[in-house]
């Protein structure tokens, strides 16, 4: 019969305090914060960067490291680099940039009130109140089993084995797909008149 034991770690394979997590998502708080009141959007761009980074570290902390990967994929890398880029293209004039938006923020208050006391009944204030003051520290399970343990996967290593194996066609039809939306695009975006008016 397979025996397990609890072992204590602090921050090493996995182990973390719970104040870590504490400071990312009061620093996530910070960000979107700091995104809806930023005047210059380029600011605001970036403060949303430093969201979904503290969003992807609090959810690889947590254990969901395929979901922080992803954050920082597809929103930091793509989505909020794509934003970035258009808006710093565009011409916004200063006029815009400082139009007076403070009327909205009663109805802004108003709306987190409204969010946030439905939320207190579901989640702690703080990581540290689910566990005894005297530890303070997160545990994580192991077995002693050294041949269980190697063969032992993360979520990401799980999920790329059953891509590259079972679900290997859908991988490659689904690559097919990006390919075809890529000379699509590429091709709407060529003018037909482009080669007679160069001939002319």
């Amino acid at each position: 019969m397979q025996n397990f034991y609890i072992k204590l770690e602090i921050f090493s394979n996995g182990g973390f305090q719970p104040i870590a997590l504490d400071i990312l998502y009061l620093l996530s708080i910070l960000s979107g914060i700091f995104v809806i009141i930023s005047k210059n959007p380029v600011q605001s761009i970036l403060f949303l960067i430093s969201l979904f980074i503290n969003i992807s570290c609090y959810l690889v902390l947590t254990g969901m490291h395929f979901l922080g990967l992803s954050y920082l994929l597809v929103y930091v890398g793509g989505v909020s680099m794509l934003f970035l880029f258009v808006i710093m293209l565009i011409n916004i004039r200063d006029s815009e940039l400082k139009n007076n938006s403070t009327q909205n923020i009663p109805l802004g208050l108003l709306v987190s009130i409204a969010f946030y006391y439905p939320l207190l009944s579901v989640i702690p204030f703080s990581n540290s109140e689910s566990l005894d003051s005297e530890l303070g520290r997160i545990y994580i399970i192991s077995s002693n089993k050294w041949d269980t343990a190697i063969t032992q996967n993360t979520d990401i290593a799980a999920i790329g084995n059953i891509i590259y194996s079972s679900h290997a066609v859908w991988l490659i039809l689904a690559g097919f797909i990006l390919l075809l939306a890529l000379v699509g695009a590429i091709s709407i975006t060529i003018s037909p008149n482009s080669d007679t008016k160069r001939g002319g």
